[in-house]
C-alpha cells in the first residue's frame, strides 16, 4: 500500500516539475511529453525503487523493474492532470494535439 502512495506521490512530484520547467523554459513546452518520461525514469533510477520489489514479485532483472516503475510514473500523471482539470475547470496546455477537428461541409 505504501509502495503505491509512494508511485502517486512520485507522479504528483514529476507532473508539478514538469509544469514548472516547461513554464519556465520556453523552448521546453513541445518537450513535455519526452520530459515527463525522462523525469519519472532519472527519479526511479536515482532513488533505486522499484514497485516489483517493494511487493515482492521476482523479476530477471531488478534494473528493468526500476525503469519500469518509473514509466509506471509517468503514466500516473494522466490521472492527476485529469484530477486538477476537474477541480480547477481549466485544461493544462498540451504539446501533442489530436489534430484539428473542423466541421465538414456536407455535399447535397
Amino acid at each position: 500500500m505504501y509502495a503505491f502512495a509512494l508511485v502517486a506521490l512520485l507522479a504528483l512530484g514529476t507532473l508539478k516539475l514538469v509544469d514548472f520547467l516547461t513554464d519556465a523554459v520556453e523552448p521546453l513546452r513541445p518537450l513535455r511529453s519526452v520530459l515527463t518520461f525522462v523525469i519519472a525514469i532519472v527519479a526511479t533510477v536515482a532513488l533505486d525503487f522499484s514497485l516489483f520489489r517493494s511487493w515482492s514479485i521476482g523479476i530477471r532483472n531488478d534494473t528493468f523493474g526500476t525503469w519500469v516503475t518509473g514509466f509506471i510514473v509517468a503514466g500516473l500523471t494522466v490521472p492527476w492532470r485529469a484530477v486538477f482539470a476537474y477541480l480547477t475547470h481549466d485544461r493544462a496546455t498540451s504539446d501533442e494535439t489530436l489534430g484539428e477537428h473542423h466541421r465538414v461541409a456536407r455535399a447535397a
